[in-house]
């Protein structure tokens, strides 16, 4: 079974990280994933796709800024605590991911998840008003005056002979 991960969370135990909390699509349910389980499905080990995060070429997990332009993660480091884990140019204790749009009314609007699990949609003006502030850790970045939103399909494999291979998945190491 293939399962779409958003990886939206780390949780730490003190100063020792356990695991990531992720947002399934389209079940919207979240899952507690360890590291190797998402090194795993990042190398194609499982059928699991994995938004969020890339691996390094030392093999260690990083931001995908590349595919999901993933610039920031909260971190929970107890009971309903979140802190970013980059506290350089952001204050927030919320962040929202874009998951993509949808028309309302005949406008386009974005939808988005929170760090905290929260599922609503923002117009065009919010989400430039978070990016701008920082409070839109993945998903959607500013390409000029556009927004530009991540796909949530990963690029298929290309053979020696630049044909898809079949159920392979390219995973960008950054």
């Amino acid at each position: 079974m293939c399962r779409k991960l958003v990886v939206t969370n780390q949780i730490f135990l003190g100063t020792r990280a356990i695991c990531y909390e992720a947002y399934s699509l389209p079940k919207r349910e979240v899952v507690e994933l360890t590291e190797k389980q998402i090194k795993d499905a990042l190398k194609g080990i499982t059928t699991d796709e994995i938004y969020g995060l890339a691996l390094s070429d030392a093999g260690e997990l990083v931001f995908d800024t590349e595919n999901f332009f993933t610039v920031n993660m909260m971190k929970k480091v107890h009971t309903n605590t979140l802190i970013p884990m980059v506290e350089d140019d952001c204050l927030a204790n919320l962040f929202y991911i874009v998951l993509g749009t949808h028309k309302e009314k005949g406008k386009l609007v974005y939808d988005v998840i929170s760090s905290r699990y929260e599922r609503t949609s923002f117009t065009e003006e919010k989400i430039k008003t978070l990016l701008d502030m920082h409070i839109i850790s993945a998903g959607a970045r500013m390409n000029g005056d556009a927004i530009e939103v991540a796909p949530l399909e990963k690029p298929k494999a290309l053979t020696e002979n630049n044909e898809v291979a079949p159920n392979q998945y390219k995973t960008k190491i950054v």
